[in-house]
């Protein structure tokens, strides 16, 4: 008699476990990490210490003899080694997959038409909604394994070029899959003073006469939101404008902004928006900075300092010989981070335009020869952007309670002759294979 609603119950009771089930993260294995010498970043350097992971998170960290390693922990000896927090580089292109793009004439013959018809063509990338990172994130092998080699676990990701450059996401290089990856997504929105060839803006002021503009006009639209959702009946409703509905969070409710700067000029214009509409702005590439370091010093700004040294194109040091500008890249450049930190100027740095993580951690060292001390490298690749990120609760140091990414490296890991042995992220253990040899001229001939 009752038997139907019983059935009933029970298929609901087994879905409901199943569903349950199917998102329900796998319990990861725990290590102790033991005898190495441990660099928090957060405290003093242990000479012997252990390190306990487990489930993913540091469960405990300290010196060697007072840290009970766990009966159900694989051992680790780490003697002879040291255990660094993963590296973070805060703007990165590495594993964007870009849509390709439509070909010149392409475009050249839409806006013809469009123009022969008296209407303006199609949207533009400036008026589409804004492009997030991590639909066009495709994790590689090859990238995930010469960004471990480099000691970098963590990597903030923007979107293609462009004006609006769009969301980027914060991601953990812990497998083969984007999902599991993601600290944060839609970390912040990317603007670039980039120029259009062909059309408007074609010129720096013309981008900035253009972000103002739009700046001005997301305010006015969620004002007229704001009214029209407190009105009820009786008010026009405003026509739907999908970069202005997206830009919001950003232009008014303050969330984290990061403008693209390519000389000391656009560093300059980045500050005036800034305090202009009171934006959370962070200002990245800036391999000029210590050009405008009294600005940059007043206005507290997080400050995303780039490792590629190439002299910006309207910088004086291209348009006045190849000489100079070899130079420049050589010297001048490089010493960028070190007269920042001289000027007592926090940042962070960053890999934008380079080809891998082994060229960012080259040029560290080049950062270093040219004036930045080891330690406030470290902190640049460290706590640093963890803290302008908003994950210093979370990754950045070797503390009780953080995300386990550690780098287990014989030697100094800024040192040329440095290998990391072993990298841990989010708790999962990966051994970096050796990078591949050149081959000899004769070995590629046969």
């Amino acid at each position: 008699m009752h038997s139907k609603p019983i059935l009933i119950a029970a298929w609901c009771l087994f879905f409901l476990i199943a569903a349950s089930g199917a998102h329900a993260e796998e319990t990861r294995p725990v290590y102790a990490l033991e005898g190495c010498r441990v660099v928090t970043a957060a405290g003093p350097i242990l000479e012997k210490g252990v390190i306990v992971i487990r489930d993913g998170l540091i469960e405990a960290v300290g010196e060697y003899g007072k840290i009970k390693i766990p009966p159900d922990a694989e051992v680790v000896a780490a003697e002879g080694l040291t255990a660094y927090p993963g590296l973070i580089l805060a703007h990165t292109g590495f594993l964007i997959e870009r849509p390709r793009e439509e070909a010149p004439e392409g475009r050249a013959a839409a806006l013809a038409a469009a123009a022969a018809a008296g209407r303006q063509a199609e949207e533009t990338p400036k008026s589409q909604p804004l492009v997030r990172a991590f639909d066009q994130i495709k994790p590689q092998t090859q990238v995930l394994e010469n960004l471990h080699r480099s000691g970098v676990t963590t990597i903030l990701v923007a979107p293609a070029p462009g004006i609006f450059q769009g969301l980027s996401v914060l991601l953990n290089l812990n497998g083969d899959k984007a999902e599991p990856m993601v600290l944060k997504n839609s970390a912040a929105l990317h603007i670039n003073f980039a120029v259009e060839r062909g059309s408007y803006p074609s010129s720096p002021m013309g981008t900035m006469a253009f972000l103002r503009q739009r700046f001005h006009d997301t305010l006015h639209y969620a004002e007229h939101l704001s009214r029209y959702e407190k009105a009820g009946r009786g008010m026009k409703r405003p026509v739907y404008d999908p970069l202005l509905e997206a830009l919001i969070p950003f232009v008014k409710d303050r969330r984290p902004v990061v403008f693209q700067c390519n000389d000391q000029e656009d560093i300059k214009r980045a500050l005036r928006l800034a305090d202009e509409f009171r934006l959370n702005a962070m200002i990245g590439g800036a391999n000029e900075a210590w050009r405008v370091a009294a600005d940059l010093k007043k206005s507290g700004r997080p400050l995303f300092v780039s490792l590629n040294f190439a002299p910006p194109p309207r910088s004086a040091y291209t348009q006045q010989g190849e000489d100079l500008q070899k130079k420049a890249q050589s010297e001048i450049y490089p010493a960028n981070a070190a007269r920042l930190a001289e000027a007592g100027i926090p940042f962070a740095l960053t890999a934008l335009g380079l080809p891998d993580g082994a060229t960012a951690l080259r040029n560290v060292r080049t950062a270093i020869k040219a004036g930045l001390s080891a330690d406030e490298a470290l902190k640049a690749l460290t706590i640093v952007p963890a803290r302008f990120l908003g994950a210093a609760d979370r990754i950045g140091s070797l503390e009780t309670g953080k995300i386990a990414n550690v780098v287990l490296v014989r030697g100094d890991i800024f040192d040329e002759k440095a290998v990391v042995e072993r990298v841990f992220v989010d708790g999962l253990s990966f051994t970096p294979k050796p990078p591949e040899k050149p081959k000899k001229p004769e070995e590629k001939s046969r």
